[in-house]
């Protein structure tokens, strides 16, 4: 099922992309639907951060003063933690993401799932 999602995502993805500007080069349409993939990923799963909670997550997560984790890729919605020696904490379930960790990862709180270690929302 998640595979079917994931290639209606990317054929939208990149239909939208190319008829919004058929003027962009083939490496924009697949930038596009690469985007398009984390982001459908991201919705067929469920695990998303409701927009009512970010900001009082946020909150919460900055209070209660966890360390930072330096990472050396880039931090970003979709990728995935490796196993490694950091500190994850539980998110409380009132947050609307039951089941799901939070850790500071280069000096920003980062909302992952703690068996597959995807990262499905990352706080400026």
């Amino acid at each position: 099922m998640l595979r079917r999602i994931l290639a209606v995502t990317l054929v939208v993805g990149g239909v939208a992309m190319t008829n919004s500007a058929t003027a962009l080069a083939q490496s924009d349409v697949v930038a596009g639907a690469v985007a398009g993939a984390i982001a459908g990923a991201a919705i067929a799963t469920g695990a998303i951060v409701p927009y009512e909670h970010r900001e009082p997550l946020h909150e919460y997560i900055v209070h209660e003063n966890r360390p930072s984790y330096r990472y050396d890729d880039e931090v970003a919605v979709g990728r995935e933690l490796p196993p490694g020696a950091y500190e994850s904490y539980p998110v409380p379930e009132r947050y609307g993401v039951p089941e799901h960790h939070y850790a500071i990862v280069n000096g920003r709180p980062v909302v992952f799932h703690p068996q597959t270690r995807r990262i499905i929302h990352v706080y400026d």
